[in-house]
């Protein structure tokens, strides 16, 4: 193999050639370009993973202090203030649910808490997922993290407790007979 020799008049005459040039800039910008594009698609990715995530613990956090939810019904019957257990698994279970037949991250944290403070209920949650990258995975960024949270809050019914003694529905029982009673001409 014989090595390759150059001379300058030769170099000259290539760079100050113009014919083609497009060509040999396209291959050049091509390149950086298609990277842009993959790193775009990355990010749009990402994005419409936290969308899903977000509904998912906007569903989990209105749905665990529903009218009809366990922990609200569970808070109804709770003589003092703090954690509803119950109210917290079901915020659990409806976000899990919510993203089941999801793929392409890994969940690090969710933590759903529901809790009763006079007559309010809250259901907190909140959580944190690596999603891995395919094209920013090139300048050192593998993954990226996701993080969000949801509060929602529910107004429990103020109940009066109203004491009627029975001895007062016995004389009021008693009257009213005699009125009807006293009310008939015959």
């Amino acid at each position: 193999m014989q090595p390759i020799s150059v001379s300058r008049s030769e170099t000259r005459r290539f760079g100050r050639n113009r014919r083609g040039n497009i060509a040999v800039t396209f291959a050049l910008v091509c390149v950086p370009l298609l990277y842009v594009i993959g790193c775009a698609v990355d990010c749009t990715r990402v994005a419409e993973l936290r969308s899903r995530l977000q509904a998912a613990a906007k569903a989990a956090s209105a749905g665990s202090v529903a009218k009809i939810a366990p922990g609200l019904l569970a808070a109804y019957v709770m003589t003092s203030d703090g954690p509803v257990a119950v109210g917290a698994a079901d915020a659990a279970a409806i976000f899990h649910t919510n993203m089941s037949g999801v793929s392409g991250y890994t969940l690090d944290s969710m933590v759903a808490t529901v809790t009763k403070c006079g007559a309010t209920v809250t259901s907190e949650v909140s959580f944190s997922v690596h999603v891995p990258t395919a094209f920013l995975r090139v300048i050192g960024w593998p993954v990226m993290t996701v993080s969000g949270a949801s509060t929602a809050t529910a107004k429990l019914p103020r109940f009066i407790d109203v004491y009627v003694s029975p001895w007062r529905f016995a004389d009021a029982e008693s009257d009213v007979g005699s009125h009807t009673a006293a009310a008939s001409p015959q």
